[in-house]
């Protein structure tokens, strides 16, 4: 009988060890492209877009990526350093910070925002603040480096819980990263509608707006800053293959392509076309004065030479 007991705890000790390496497993080194800091978060984290409202400026455009997971939503944003006198909330580590304290306060539930206690960096400035969002507690922690600053949010748990801290401590900046590198985010696009739809109405709520739908913008080749040409594939070229790509394109509120599917044309020609379509630039688009998304379409011409 001792023996069967034994062996029992050890079974039970075995599927809590197991249980607790799925759950630590289960957490996904963030890189978003063009971003200059990485994340741990403990789901695939979602990338959207937000006007967050600062001083008397009007609203900034930021992409916010956040990651839901029992019951708690992190959430982390980085703001380009810039001059007093182009966007004065963003000049100096204390009017940033006193921006995102006003930009929680504007909202519906409205968040309370209370300072706790300033934090050890290296980097610069950084403080971190108690938050209430209706019935959900919550922490944000605001820092700065030499080019930027983040604020990092958790909605859902307090600083106590481990989830918090391990999100907390893995942010590391530094150089923008790669384009092509695994990023671990599914971008806000047509093709992720479902999935996004249920990650936005989970609980616990987001402490910023979301901005608006896109808009249909057509052919966008006129409306570029810079057309990336695609490279013409080696065996195309030998078998002097040609004509039109079509390739769909999501562009933000900076211009910037964020998803990309080629949808018509010859296969061979469908990789390079997406590629130079990703690398391309266009100039952004306002609705009503608001920065807005653009749905449209880059057709590419391949000559056989």
């Amino acid at each position: 009988m001792r023996s069967i007991k034994l062996i029992s705890s050890a079974a039970i000790l075995i599927v809590a060890a197991q249980s607790a390496l799925a759950q630590s497993a289960s957490w996904q080194r963030i890189v978003p492209a063009g971003e200059s800091f990485t994340v741990m978060m403990p789901t695939q984290a979602v990338e959207s877009s937000r006007l967050i409202p600062l001083g008397d400026k009007g609203f900034i455009h930021e992409r916010v990526f956040y990651s839901l997971s029992a019951g708690k939503r992190f959430m982390v944003a980085s703001f380009v350093k810039t001059t007093a006198d182009r966007v004065p909330d963003l000049s100096n580590f204390n009017s940033f910070a006193s921006a995102i304290d006003k930009s929680l306060r504007g909202r519906e539930p409205q968040a309370i925002l209370s300072f706790d206690h300033d934090l050890a960096s290296a980097s610069g400035q950084a403080k971190q603040y108690r938050l209430a969002l209706g019935e959900y507690p919550g922490v944000v922690r605001l820092l700065e480096t030499d080019k930027a600053f983040y604020a990092l949010v958790v909605v859902g748990a307090d600083e106590n819980n481990s989830d918090t801290q391990k999100f907390f401590s893995s942010l590391v900046a530094g150089e923008p990263n790669a384009v092509n590198e695994e990023s671990n985010v599914i971008v806000d696009s047509p093709a992720n509608a479902a999935e996004l739809e249920r990650v936005r109405s989970a609980m616990p709520p987001e402490p910023w707006p979301r901005s608006g739908s896109p808009i249909m913008g057509g052919v966008l080749n006129g409306k570029a800053v810079t057309l990336v040409v695609p490279k013409y594939p080696r065996e195309a070229r030998k078998a002097h293959e040609s004509g039109q790509v079509t390739v769909q394109v999501l562009i933000d509120e900076q211009g910037f392509v964020i998803w990309a599917k080629a949808t018509e044309g010859s296969e061979n020609l469908r990789e390079v076309a997406v590629e130079a379509a990703r690398r391309s630039r266009f100039t952004p688009t306002r609705l009503m004065g608001q920065p807005i998304k653009v749905n449209g379409v880059i057709i590419y011409n391949f000559v056989a030479q």
